[in-house]
């Protein structure tokens, strides 16, 4: 298998806060190339009392409910090498939870705009500069709701089961050798700023575990091994332990 280059750029989308922001933080400490993207930019990037270098890490302002935008950005990384692409952004849609039938328009649209069509179209320009890098990586932190819908968050479920199949089909096109497709499911609930703001006052989050153990997972995988993760979807367990999904891989006879 061919080895990638250790110095090219790790994207990663939803760098602003919670589990993409520990994501950042956590690869650009390990010596990693980061360049995080989000709608707004991570407190705290420029502290210099942070432990890594300044010129690992970088960010730029992409809103991937915008195609136009997300294909402009794509295109601007020109001659830039990109081992790997990292999935964090997530759009909850507004308030709690609620019916598919009290679900108005703009929520469907705004939420799988974001989750899944902005990430997809990111994803398909950048398949060329994954492979290029071969083995490119794609990292999803993918959700439970992607595998098994829960009620009252219709438009988040489809958003995320959505960008889980476009993977899987993606992950089909492409032999390991070239790219390297996992999916990360969390089994329990991480406390992040947005998790705060949709509790309510008073909530208990002493069950909640901290992002960095998901950023632990992330940091395993893209770590130079002679005996790398076989690709596929993981249950990411508390203790960081990571078990492989069966996925369904044959239906027709």
């Amino acid at each position: 298998m061919a080895t990638a280059n250790p110095t090219a750029t790790v994207l990663l989308t939803g760098a602003s806060q919670g589990i993409g922001k520990a994501i950042l933080l956590a690869l650009a400490c390990g010596g990693n190339s980061v360049l995080g993207l989000s709608r707004t930019k991570p407190e705290d990037l420029s502290n210099p009392t942070l432990p890594f270098e300044a010129d690992c890490i970088a960010w730029k302002p992409l809103d991937l409910s915008n195609t136009d935008e997300v294909a402009q950005f794509a295109s601007s990384l020109g001659p830039i090498a990109v081992r790997a692409l990292i999935l964090c952004a997530a759009d909850y849609g507004p308030g709690g939870r609620h019916l598919a039938s009290a679900t108005p328009a703009t929520e469907w649209q705004q939420v799988i705009a974001t989750n899944c069509v902005g990430h997809c179209i990111l994803i398909s320009s950048l398949l060329p500069k994954l492979i290029a890098n071969s083995p490119g990586v794609i990292i999803n932190i993918s959700s439970d709701v992607a595998l098994l819908p829960a009620d009252g968050r219709a438009a988040y479920a489809t958003s995320k089961a959505g960008l889980h199949a476009m993977l899987r089909a993606v992950a089909a096109e492409h032999s390991t050798e070239c790219l390297r497709v996992y999916q990360l499911v969390p089994t329990f609930q991480l406390l992040t700023s947005g998790m705060r703001r949709r509790r309510p006052a008073g909530f208990d989050f002493s069950s909640y575990a901290d992002p960095a153990l998901i950023a632990q997972a992330v940091d395993e995988i893209l770590s130079p091994s002679g005996n790398p993760l076989t690709p596929g979807t993981y249950l990411v367990h508390r203790d960081s332990a990571m078990s492989q999904y069966p996925e369904i891989t044959h239906i027709l006879g």
